[in-house]
């Protein structure tokens, strides 16, 4: 009889900060290539589903560029980060609404149909993609720079980037992404840059394994499994570094896929809203989501979405988006708040 492998540390479903329930993955080998692994091995590895390339040639080819390159894939490590949230956007006040379009793809920086025009948020910069009419958000991918964030005065600072879906008119959140901090003390300054997700109502969770640094390459991936469990795949461009792992919802919250998004955020801290760290700018790119009805797949990109500028006292503009394509997006830092 064979030698039973041991099993790997970590892997399986755990509670994180005692409430959410995460499954994650074992390894795949040094030599695994998702683009020719079989079904069952992208399962049991938590790859997303590889899409058919005669029904779905555009998926298929965003799938395999996605996993083109090899990677080192980590058992993910979490710390429940205490104090600090990140979940809807607040809106300082109505944003000025679209009309109705037949078609959600009308060109960089159109709305998708029923969607917003420059929106202004108080905690929320870049892109809100709205889906097409009878249509849901299913997942959501994006790719950006780490910022390093820059202070002159004393202080808390900080800037988060994500990828997400729902958030706008919607009460929960599902998002990944990059945490940016400066806390400057007299001639003291301390930086701190790390991975994180979060399931909004629940709090921010840190991802203590996945190494990130300014000016690193991240790139992510939000596949939704159903209303109350979803799949984030993680990577870090620059070093290699990826992982995998699948969350489900805070009791009593589900998920509406009403709106997807790419967004630069001064997160929640002690109850407050954080000031924003200079970051200077954010650039996404390979940015886009795609929804599904009845018979029906749709792929909307960042630039069809809303741009929304993060604003602070007496509605001055602290982060502001501008399209430079279809899927590319530069988020800059004005002011600070």
């Amino acid at each position: 009889m064979a030698a039973r492998r041991p099993a790997t540390p970590g892997v399986g479903v755990r509670m994180v900060a005692g409430t959410l329930k995460v499954r994650t993955y074992e390894p795949p080998a040094a030599d695994f290539d998702p683009r020719t692994a079989t079904a069952r091995e992208l399962l049991h590895h938590g790859f997303p589903s590889r899409p058919d390339a005669k029904a779905s040639p555009e998926l298929r080819e965003r799938w395999d560029l996605a996993f083109e390159r090899p990677m080192i894939w980590i058992v993910p490590e979490f710390r429940e980060v205490p104090g600090k949230s990140h979940g809807p956007a607040q809106k300082p006040r109505p944003p000025r609404v679209a009309p109705r379009t037949p078609s959600a793809a009308a060109g960089a920086g159109a709305p998708a149909a029923g969607g917003v025009l420059n929106a202004t948020s108080g905690n929320w910069s870049g892109s809100v993609a709205f889906p097409p009419q009878g249509q849901t958000f299913r997942w959501v991918e994006g790719q950006w720079t780490v910022p390093n964030p820059y202070t002159q005065t004393d202080g808390s600072y900080y800037a988060s980037e994500w990828v997400g879906i729902d958030g706008w008119n919607s009460p929960d959140v599902l998002q990944a992404g990059t945490e940016t901090e400066i806390t400057k003390i007299w001639f003291i300054t301390q930086r701190n840059v790390y991975a994180w997700w979060e399931w909004y109502p629940a709090g921010e969770v840190a991802i203590t394994n996945l190494p990130v640094s300014p000016g690193d390459v991240m790139s992510c991936l939000i596949c939704v499994n159903s209303a109350t469990t979803a799949t984030v795949y993680y990577s870090n461009r620059s070093n290699g570094v990826s992982t995998t792992f699948t969350i489900t919802a805070p009791r009593g919250t589900t998920l509406q896929g009403n709106c997807a998004e790419w967004i630069v955020e001064r997160p929640g801290v002690s109850g407050g809203t954080a000031s924003l760290a200079d970051y200077d700018v954010v650039y996404f790119d390979g940015s886009v989501a795609g929804s599904a009805g009845p018979n029906v797949i749709g792929v909307t990109d960042l630039g069809s979405g809303t741009p929304v500028t993060m604003v602070g006292n007496q509605n001055a503009s602290l982060s502001v988006p501008t399209f430079e394509t279809p899927t590319l997006m530069k988020v800059n830092w004005l002011k600070s708040s």
